[in-house]
């Protein structure tokens, strides 16, 4: 099955599952990302070859066997048998993250060049991180954090990892200039620091995603005059509707910061609703808008 069919595939499994009531405000994030927001990013991106594209095929393999079994573990499973669906994610992302950082090493002659492709490639090995966390959260093993945490953590890296990583990369193909540079930093190395404060300091967390949430809205605005106007009308549309959706996602990914270090509010809004609505603007409004739109008429890596 190529990553176009899966994502659709992937996109009525996840509806069926839904409107059977199986899925959660937070597990709707969660079955979204590897059964439609991977495959979708996989076909947007291309751009491998050799070593990369084989690691890369094998990934495309395995994807729907795995993406069903993290719907299974967040749906009809519990305990050591969703740890073991969950597991079943693992080699997917394992076999990404190697093809992005064989990609990257591949490309160490010319100093790492370009930017957007190294982007890219982190946003691969995030994926690991996601991984990890949702193995962990069905063993329960949360470490001093309360459970959800951990569950988010798979939400967090899969789409202000993954999906903002490939948006931003593509992005950088069509429209490298300007300000793009220091926007692809803060993509880069943005969720991997507000990660490190979510475990050791909620201050470092504050910052992080204080610092983080201005750069993701000044690349919204990046998107919205560099790169809208150059494409397309129907991708045009799509990726606007991409941009918008990001100030406000962020807005309240910030206000679950300072939350967490003031023990209120910001925002007047209990953390629940605010984490519901977070997630329902990240997923839909950015990630599967941004995708399916640079999936219509995909840029080409000329120098990964």
């Amino acid at each position: 099955m190529n990553t176009d069919a899966s994502a659709v595939a992937g996109a009525v499994a996840w509806a069926v599952a839904l409107a059977a009531g199986l899925l959660g405000p937070i597990e709707r994030a969660v079955a979204l990302a590897p059964l439609v927001v991977v495959p979708l990013g996989l076909s947007a991106v291309g751009g491998f070859d050799g070593r990369s594209e084989r690691f890369r095929r094998v990934a495309i393999t395995l994807q729907p066997i795995g993406a069903l079994a993290v719907l299974a573990s967040v749906t009809v499973l519990d305990g050591p048998a969703a740890a073991l669906a969950a597991a079943c994610w693992l080699p997917v992302t394992l076999s990404l993250g190697v093809a992005g950082a064989t990609r990257t090493l591949d490309a160490r002659t010319r100093g790492f060049a370009p930017l957007a492709e190294r982007v890219v490639d982190v946003g691969l090995v995030y994926l690991n991180v996601a991984a990890v966390a949702l193995v962990m959260f069905h063993l329960d093993l949360t470490l001093w954090f309360a459970p959800v945490i951990i569950l988010l953590t798979f939400v967090h890296f899969n789409f202000a990892g993954f999906a903002l990583a490939v948006v931003t990369g593509l992005s950088g193909r069509v429209a490298p200039g300007g300000w793009y540079r220091p926007l692809a930093v803060v993509v880069f190395g943005g969720p991997a620091l507000i990660g490190i404060g979510i475990s050791f300091s909620p201050l470092v967390e504050v910052l992080a995603v204080g610092g983080f949430t201005l750069g993701v809205t000044l690349l919204a605005g990046y998107l919205l005059i560099r790169v809208v106007p150059t494409r397309p009308r129907r991708q045009a549309a799509m990726l606007a509707v991409s941009a918008l959706a990001l100030p406000g996602s962020m807005v309240l990914a910030l206000g679950y910061g300072l939350a967490a270090y003031t023990g209120s509010s910001p925002l007047g809004l209990p953390i629940g609703q605010m984490v519901a609505v977070h997630g329902s603007l990240n997923a839909f409004g950015f990630a599967v808008c941004g995708l399916v739109g640079w999936r219509l008429a995909r840029p080409t890596a000329d120098q990964a």
